[in-house]
């Protein structure tokens, strides 16, 4: 102390009481600015996309010290992190952030310390701001990846720099008369220890936050990578579909291949799961790239889709365009070919869908087709489908076939028609058989067989055969309580009769709407053959115990319908209409006396489908065919048009 001058000495006297007070400002600043970094943290952006919060809010802080320093320290010269806060604005915000912050340390210093020293005041606080914006030219990105003393000294050494500068411009614009020389001088290098700490700190808030969020991003990006593939995922897939038509704003051209394995289930049970080896390899996208080389490299973007699936985008292309390229066509068979080579003695079954891609009509929309990519795999068991106008419109129709099918077995009101049956020695109407008759929604007919196939293939055959015989039932509710005595034939498969308690449900149904079982005949089909015989002889007994008769339908078809014929209670038996349009054939004619002679030994009638001809209907008579059922007589009707046919 000696060795100081008076002036000093009394600075000194006033200002290290003060110290303790500067270090709990440091505390707070580093402790708002690291509340700051976590309460304006986003994915993806760091720093950078934080400029303009960090400014402002650094801003703030000022604010606060100031009051702070303003309200609790004694002094024309007084200890702050003012300085500090504008090199760290300046460092972290940029040019946005550090005006914001220059414009509320402006304010602060104008409401706290008035007019009296403000230019100077203002050029040492301009100078901070743009020494942490040079700062950051040389620093920045790596601060963010890197945490070292190197860096905290540059920044400290600039800050030194920066302050002896604002002070010898301060001195040279008002006067050192003017000014307290020796106070200034000697509370900045007071501060420059702290301001090291405080420097420091902020470096390490920088490099944590940082950090933390780059694991964010690399945990985000492990969302849209497969695993086991490395390939982008259906995520990444979506993702960049959204920033396609955003960046093309909401228009544009793009189709997307998938090619999915039909037989990955043969491959499991024959190598076992393919946990650690699965279909695709990250080198897969040259692979493929290679299978298509009219399309430029850069126009394919390869995903993965699923375990058995691979999705090709291309976008800034037409399905019409795409279909022009040939190897497009060979796609399935060449992936094929790619496939089991890593899988030997095992023969891949692609098939590929080519779907063009359209704008989501709203934000909300998805931006994957996975109906219509679905509806096109489904309609094809190999090879490539363009889903294009009337594979859609298939698709359409098989999806309103499921949605109907739902339907009908909730109201249980399938659309049926009745094509009658006249026993053929009178001409008397004895009953009907009710047919599907679906129509779309142009009111166009749809084939029933194509109902039936659809649904036989997603296991639902016996759904509709339940929905039939509901509609069916309600129909003869109606006949007997009209007094009509006909018997209502309705089709059913093997799928039916092995169900369990199928007999038993039908019984109750019956029961439920008070018609009796000798109305309702059904038609075994021979879709499927008749297995678990110890449920179908069960539910059998039950349909017989309700006087349900059973009917083989398209006799004569196989081999098979002799066997049921002899083991189960048949009433009547159909011929089918193959062999009554080659009536006039000797062979045929034979057939049919074996058919008539067979059936009427076994206790059961025989129909003729088909039957058109007045010619055909005496044939049939005189070869002892007892019920005749076909054009000839009627096409089938919708319900109240039977009635009125049957009552007339």
């Amino acid at each position: 102390m000696d060795a100081l001058s008076p002036v000093s000495a009394q600075v000194l006297d006033s200002a290290l009481p003060s110290l303790p007070l500067y270090l709990l400002q440091a505390t707070a600043v580093i402790g708002m600015i690291g509340v700051l970094l976590i309460a304006t943290r986003r994915s993806g952006h760091a720093i950078e996309g934080r400029r303009l919060y960090v400014g402002v809010a650094l801003g703030l802080i000022y604010l606060f010290n100031a009051w702070f320093v303003a309200g609790y320290t004694q002094g024309v010269v007084k200890l702050n992190l003012g300085f500090d806060i504008l090199l760290i604005s300046g460092l972290l915000g940029g040019w946005r952030g550090g005006l914001a912050c220059l414009g509320a340390s402006l304010l602060a210093r104008y409401q706290f310390a008035g007019t009296q020293f403000f230019l100077p005041a203002s050029i040492e606080a301009t100078l901070q701001m743009m020494a942490g914006i040079w700062l950051r030219t040389r620093l920045h990105p790596r601060m963010l990846g890197e945490l070292s003393a190197r860096m905290i000294l540059q920044a400290w050494g600039v800050r030194i720099a920066v302050t002896a500068l604002g002070l010898a411009l301060g001195v040279a614009i008002i006067g050192a008369a003017q000014l307290p020389v020796a106070e200034l001088a000697i509370q900045r290098v007071l501060a420059l220890p702290v301001s090291l700490l405080v420097l420091g700190a902020v470096f390490a808030l920088v490099y944590n936050d940082a950090q933390i969020d780059a694991q964010r991003q690399r945990e985000q990006a492990w969302l849209r990578i497969d695993p086991i593939s490395g390939l982008p995922n259906m995520r990444a897939l979506g993702e960049r579909l959204k920033h396609y038509w955003r960046n093309n704003d909401g228009v544009g051209k793009a189709c997307l291949v998938v090619a999915e394995m039909g037989n990955l289930r043969d491959l499991r049970l024959r190598y076992g799961p393919l946990q650690d080896s699965g279909l695709w390899r990250h080198d897969s996208t040259d692979e493929v790239h290679q299978l298509l080389p009219s399309l430029p490299a850069h126009q394919l973007e390869i995903y993965q889709f699923g375990d058995a699936a691979l999705a090709i985008l291309v976008p800034d292309t037409s399905l019409p365009e795409l279909r022009t390229q040939a190897q497009i066509t060979d796609l399935a068979r060449n992936l094929a070919d790619l496939v089991g080579r890593d899988w030997p003695g095992f023969r891949p079954l692609f098939r590929c869908a080519v779907v063009e891609l359209k704008p989501p009509a709203t934000a909300d929309d998805g931006h994957l087709p996975f109906r219509a990519i679905t509806l096109a795999l489904s309609a094809i068991e190999s090879g490539v489908v363009f889903f294009d106008d009337p594979v859609q419109r298939d698709s359409e129709i098989d999806a309103l076939i499921e949605r109907a099918l739902e339907h009908w077995l909730q109201h249980g009101d399938a659309p049926l028609c009745y094509q009658p049956k006249h026993r053929l020695r009178d001409r008397q109407l004895v009953g009907a058989e009710a047919l599907l008759r679906m129509r779309d929604g142009e009111d166009r007919l749809i084939a029933p067989m194509r109902v039936i196939s659809l649904l036989r293939r997603h296991g639902r055959l016996a759904d509709l055969e339940w929905a039939t015989l509901q509609s069916a039932i309600h129909f003869l509710q109606r006949c007997h309580q009209e007094g009509s005595k006909l018997t209502i034939a309705v089709n059913v498969s093997a799928e039916s009769l092995r169900l369990p308690d199928f007999g038993l449900r039908l019984q109750e149904l019956l029961q439920l709407h008070d018609v009796p079982g000798l109305m309702l005949r059904l038609e075994i089909v021979e879709w499927t053959e008749i297995v678990e015989r110890d449920v179908v002889d069960a539910n059998i007994a039950q349909l017989l115990a309700a006087e349900v008769t059973l009917s083989l339908d398209d006799f004569g078809a196989g081999y098979s319908t002799l066997i049921l014929l002899s083991q189960l209670a048949i009433a009547e038996v159909k011929i089918e209409q193959a062999l009554i349009a080659t009536l006039s054939d000797a062979k045929s004619q034979s057939i049919v006396r074996f058919i008539v002679e067979v059936a009427h030994r076994c206790g059961a009638i025989v129909v003729a489908e088909g039957t058109e001809t007045l010619a055909q209907e005496q044939q049939l008579r005189a070869l002892g065919v007892d019920v005749g059922q076909g054009y000839l007589y009627s096409a089938a009707l919708p319900a109240d048009e039977f009635r009125r046919f049957a009552a007339g």
